[in-house]
């Protein structure tokens, strides 16, 4: 208990310190630190503090409330114009979590995040970067760094980009980068990952229209009749995105995936449509997410949608409960601009399963929850999301959400099928 509290005061205890106050916020330090550097090397860095308190977890009576912290520290050097030298360490550190140890995706300690040289620059013709990134394509549904994670996600990578009028692409080949929380991070032989992703600007007014292509190949997969096998997967897809009259927008995303998995035929697919509408101060929006899952576990047939490697905070709303796969979801909600610095928003989502015979994925992909012989519901509940977010001042943001899922039938007889709450409150700062 008395760690909790303590996790509780210090975010806003750092928050009530990075209010403005009467006299005008000093320089970063380390601007005073480039003043006494060459002009081609910069240092710039970035530390944020959660707290996250969740009740229920795993729909059971559960609690754990728990202190995040996570640091990066960067370095870019540009000697000449075409050549860039990339470096971002990172130290990320959780408290009073009940589980022990410290899972991967909360705690790694001092690590080189970040490291690559890139040849070329933002607007030559070609541009190519090797070794170890993040990779960020389209909306990152599929393929991201997600930041809302304590740790994020790197490869390491060789990736080229190619520019021209009509848009570019971008080609890459690389390995997944595992965390290890202690030790220094390597990347994993056996998951490979290749790809092309492109980005037209002409093709249609005021849009762009994205296609691409990812390779997944690893080792050591279980297909349905148990049998030992690679997965050899292919994910093509099409994201359209642009603006309509009287200030709509719009985004789409067309998945199909094939390829083998152990032997077993993959026929997987996924969808994502949003229509939103902005005006100066308010942003109102309806989205629909929906993706593949197994009919039949024991035909053969591999059917459930792989959301590969994504950032998916709130891409299925705020309590990143579930994945984009074997799941129907329906979200509509606002975004209000309170004040200049300071944002509302708010969202009601449904969920249901797409096959009542496949299970329920979380956000990592693990199974939550399964009815094997399908008469447990489709119904997976409903989420009510309200999040605040506000600019104390340049490069320092503080973020409070509170989610709420009520379960629905599934959950209900699949689990205790209890409401989980989660409480989350942050301040960010880069200098």
């Amino acid at each position: 208990m008395l760690q909790r509290t303590a996790a509780l005061i210090m975010p806003l205890s750092l928050l009530m310190m990075a209010a403005p106050a009467d006299n005008p916020p000093q320089a970063p330090l380390t601007d005073e630190i480039n003043k006494g550097m060459p002009p081609w090397l910069k240092f710039s860095g970035e530390e944020r503090v959660r707290y996250e308190n969740l009740d229920n977890v795993g729909f059971s009576a559960v609690h754990d409330g728990y202190l995040l912290n996570r640091f990066r520290f960067n370095l870019d050097a540009k000697p000449v114009s075409w050549l860039r030298f990339s470096f971002q360490a990172q130290d990320s550190r959780v408290y009073g979590q009940n589980t022990l140890p410290a899972p991967a995706t909360q705690k790694d300690a001092i690590d080189l995040r970040i490291g690559y040289v890139e040849f070329g620059t933002e607007t030559s013709r070609a541009a190519l970067r090797v070794g170890r990134q993040s990779l960020m394509l389209g909306e990152q549904r599929l393929i991201g760094d997600p930041d809302w994670s304590n740790v994020g996600r790197s490869f390491d990578a060789a990736r080229l980009t190619l520019r021209s009028s009509w848009g570019k692409a971008d080609l890459f080949m690389g390995a997944y980068v595992k965390i290890d929380p202690v030790s220094f991070s390597e990347p994993v032989p056996s998951q490979h990952l290749d790809g092309i992703y492109g980005t037209l600007t002409k093709i249609i007014p005021r849009g762009t229209v994205e296609p691409y292509l990812f390779w997944r190949l690893e080792h050591s997969f279980k297909n349905e009749l148990g049998g030992l096998g690679n997965l050899d997967e292919k994910t093509v897809g099409l994201r359209v995105a642009g603006k309509l009259a009287h200030a709509l927008d719009y985004s789409t995303d067309l998945v199909s995936q094939r390829g083998s998995y152990a032997g077993d035929p993959i026929a997987a697919w996924g969808l994502h449509g949003l229509l939103g509408w902005t005006s100066a101060r308010l942003r109102a929006y309806g989205e629909w997410n929906q993706a593949s899952g197994d009919s039949d576990l024991k035909d053969g047939r591999h059917q459930t949608f792989d959301q590969l490697y994504p950032a998916g905070h709130d891409k299925l709303g705020f309590d990143d409960l579930f994945s984009w796969s074997n799941i129907r979801h329906v979200r509509t909600g606002v975004e209000y601009k309170v004040h200049p610095r300071f944002t509302l928003i708010g969202a009601v989502n449904g969920y249901w399963l797409g096959s009542a015979k496949d299970a329920l994925y979380n956000s990592s992909g693990k199974v939550i929850a399964r009815s094997l012989t399908g008469t447990a519901g489709r119904e997976v509940g409903a989420e009510f999301d309200v999040q605040g977010r506000w600019t104390v001042r340049p490069g320092t943001v503080a973020h409070v959400g509170v989610g709420r899922l009520v379960p629905g039938e599934f959950l209900q007889r699949t689990t205790p099928g209890l409401t989980y709450n989660l409480f989350s409150l942050s301040l960010s700062h880069k200098f």
